[in-house]
């Protein structure tokens, strides 16, 4: 067996994160958020909080979404919530 450069590594670590990217935010999961979202924003309301039970790394990758699109989202020290504000 041979051991891959870090730098192959680092390829092969983007391209599954970009994919892994996609695959989440076509997720029911992320429609579930968006909705969260909509259904608190159409009561008045400013703040969602949303869970998800398994995966931090999904959860960072909404984090980041939110965030590029103005939302204050705050991870929770589980790792798997966030607290999104707008």
């Amino acid at each position: 067996m041979k051991l891959q450069t870090a730098d192959e590594m680092k390829k092969v670590a983007d391209s599954n994160f970009e994919k892994l990217k996609a695959n989440a935010l076509n997720s029911e999961d992320f429609k579930n958020l968006v909705k969260g979202i909509e259904n608190k924003a159409e009561k008045g309301l400013c703040e969602y909080t949303y869970y998800h039970n398994t995966n931090h790394q999904i959860v960072a990758i909404f984090q980041q979404v939110l965030q590029e699109n103005g939302y204050i989202a705050n991870k929770h020290l589980s790792g798997l919530g966030l607290t999104i504000k707008w």
